[in-house]
């Protein structure tokens, strides 16, 4: 290793008390020129077992921190997180369980307070392998997770913070509805908890959204509008002018999961742009259409 210091007028002491120093920082990382530790081989036994999994499980939770070469060997993904992308990648290859093809999921979640209670409502489009979970509070709260027995259950709280791990070691998640229920966490803010979920590759699912086209755009004056929900919901589907103002009212009630038509008919409005603007649950989308007469 070489190394340039090109502080102003350095002197040797200087730059070797710094290198040791490095060194001292870099722990095992550095000797015998690196880590040689397989990816997910926590405990450096050169065998992917159960023991590996609860060590990983541990770190993520906070109870009992990796450091060295067994950190780097739990960075699965190498994105510098440890987090449940890669426990849910360590399962797959303690199983051997070869990677899928991109799944490229979404997920959309609602947070539902009952009684006491928060419901977290996770819809996804495809398998969920593993959940990720915490928030700041007070104490510790008990979080189960609901109709899904054979996933494994990991909770801790340290300093304030409150860390939930749900993930298969078999079979994914039960349906393409997840229901985490929070005891005792009415209180709690949507924005204050943090939550992952991911497929069985141990990509993340991302946010869901919804889509909304017309044609013909531009139109006169009728012009027929799809979209398509990810979940069932209570719909409202409006049309606003440039300054604002709510025009017409095409669709408002509740539509289950799937893809819908209306017409619309804006014979007693003048030319111009209007934006139709769906809305399903917290879910909203705005398009932009033109009228020309």
């Amino acid at each position: 290793m070489q190394v340039y210091d090109k502080m102003n007028n350095a002197g040797s002491w200087s730059i070797g008390s710094r290198i040791d120093q490095m060194l001292e920082d870099c722990g095992s990382l550095c000797e015998d020129g690196g880590c040689n530790t397989a990816a997910g081989d926590l405990n450096e036994d050169e065998i992917l077992n159960i023991q590996d999994l609860i060590t990983m499980v541990n770190h993520i939770l906070g109870s009992d921190l990796v450091a060295d070469c067994a950190l780097e060997a739990a960075d699965m993904n190498i994105d510098g997180i440890i987090n449940i992308q890669d426990l849910i990648s360590l399962v797959n290859a303690i199983l051997g369980s070869a990677r899928s093809s991109d799944l490229n999921g979404h997920a959309s979640m609602d947070y539902i307070i009952s009684g006491d209670d928060m419901l977290i409502q996770i819809y996804s489009d495809v398998d969920v392998a593993g959940i990720e979970l915490s928030f700041l509070n007070d104490s510790k709260l008990d979080i189960e997770l609901k109709d899904n027995n054979h996933i494994n259950e990991s909770a801790s709280f340290i300093d304030g913070v409150n860390r939930y791990l749900a993930y298969t070691t078999n079979m994914p998640f039960d349906g393409r509805k997840t229901e985490i229920l929070i005891h005792s966490g009415g209180s709690l803010l949507q924005e204050e908890i943090v939550i992952m979920a991911v497929d069985i590759n141990g990509d993340i699912l991302k946010p869901q959204s919804i889509e909304i086209a017309n044609y013909p755009n531009p139109f006169n004056p009728i012009t027929n509008i799809d979209y398509s929900l990810p979940k069932d919901d209570f719909v409202k589907l409006t049309v606003y002018d440039l300054r604002g103002q709510v025009v017409d009212v095409i669709f408002e009630g509740v539509q289950s999961i799937g893809e819908y038509s209306h017409t619309w008919n804006a014979s007693n409005l003048p030319s111009g742009v209007y934006y139709i603007h769906l809305q399903a649950g917290d879910l909203v989308k705005n398009h932009k259409v033109l009228l020309v007469k």
